[in-house]
C-alpha cells in the first residue's frame, strides 16, 4: 500500500492556502489601474475631499492635479493679503520659496511612493483676486 509522507488532510489544505494567497495578491496588486492612473485618483480624492484648503493666512491650496504626459504632480494655491502683489515675488523670494519646498519634500514621508517613481511635482502661486500666476516652482528627482 502506498501511503503519502504527507497526510492527505495537509495537502488539500496547503493547496487551498496557497489558492487563497495567489487569489488575495492579484486582488490586491490587480486593482486595474497604472500606477500613474493611480497617482491621478490620489491627486483627484485629495482635490475633493480636502480643498480648497487654507495653508495659513494668506495662502489656500486650491487643488493638486496630475498630468500623465509628463509624470507630474501639480498643487495649485492662490495668495492673499499682503502675499498678494507680483512686486514681493524678486528672484530672492522665490529662490527662498523654492529651497524650503524643496526641503519639505526631500523630508516627506507621505510622497515617498511618488518620488519613488520619479514625479515631478510643480507648485502653483497665483492671485487670490485675479487668478494671475505670480510664478511656479518645478522640482524633479534630480531635485530631491
Amino acid at each position: 500500500m502506498c501511503r503519502p509522507s504527507t497526510p492527505i488532510w495537509l495537502l488539500k489544505h496547503n493547496t487551498l492556502m496557497a489558492t487563497v494567497l495567489v487569489a488575495v495578491f492579484v486582488i490586491s496588486s490587480c486593482t486595474g489601474l497604472s500606477k500613474d492612473e493611480r497617482f491621478q485618483r490620489d491627486c483627484d480624492e485629495f482635490t475633493e475631499k480636502y480643498c480648497p484648503k487654507r495653508e495659513d493666512r494668506c495662502q489656500v491650496l486650491d487643488s493638486i492635479t496630475y498630468d500623465k504626459p509628463t509624470r507630474s504632480i501639480h498643487k495649485w494655491f492662490s495668495v492673499g493679503g499682503e502675499l498678494d502683489s507680483a512686486d514681493i515675488y524678486t528672484e530672492k523670494v522665490i529662490y527662498s520659496m523654492r529651497e524650503s519646498l524643496l526641503e519639505n519634500l526631500t523630508n516627506s514621508l507621505s510622497l515617498k511612493r511618488y518620488k519613488d517613481e520619479g514625479v515631478t511635482f510643480v507648485y502653483h502661486y497665483a492671485s487670490s483676486t485675479t487668478r494671475k500666476e505670480y510664478f511656479s516652482v518645478t522640482l524633479t528627482m534630480e531635485d530631491y
